[in-house]
């Protein structure tokens, strides 16, 4: 399971990464149109934020995988080996809930969205909400990984403590 997991990770930073260059070249053609060309295109702005909101989505599930979410290290150090494995668990049952109710709240607004279309780019509103499913379905797939990981008694591949953050 961690090795397609593995895989699973390298992809999703892969689109990640190629997101990012889509829209840095997108937004270059932009300004030099603009600006050199001296005319304007309708879709860029449109389409930058799409990408953005994208990467966003898909970063927040490799961060989670990562282990580089924002977490109190400070009192987690003081707690019992003990105290820290049941304070993990706990934090794992709360995340995996949110993504929960983010998937199930994600399919009504997609089905809200679908028929409203960019007024530049032939493209639906639902897809965001997809990239807001998408990335709950993997953040909740990573939750239990590490859920899973925990209760074995194996440390998370990604231990923000043991890097130093």
């Amino acid at each position: 399971m961690t090795q397609a997991l593995d895989w699973l990770e390298r992809l999703i930073g892969f689109v990640a990464a190629m997101l990012v260059l889509a829209f840095t070249v997108i937004i270059l053609v932009d300004v030099v149109c603009r600006y050199w060309l001296l005319y304007s295109l309708s879709w860029p702005a449109e389409l930058t934020i799409l990408l953005f909101q994208w990467t966003c989505f898909l970063g927040a599930a490799l961060a989670l995988r990562r282990g580089a979410h924002f977490g109190l290290d400070i009192l987690v150090s003081m707690l019992s080996p003990r105290q820290r494995t049941a304070g993990a668990l706990l934090s794992l049952l709360l995340v995996g809930a949110a993504n929960v109710v983010i998937i199930v709240a994600c399919v009504p607004m997609i089905r809200k969205a679908q028929y409203s279309i960019y007024p530049t780019l032939p493209l639906s509103h639902a897809i965001v909400y997809y990239g807001v499913l998408a990335s709950a379905v993997l953040m909740l797939v990573f939750t239990v990984e590490q859920g899973v990981l925990r209760l074995r008694g194996e440390a998370p591949r990604h231990e923000p403590a043991a890097e130093g953050v």
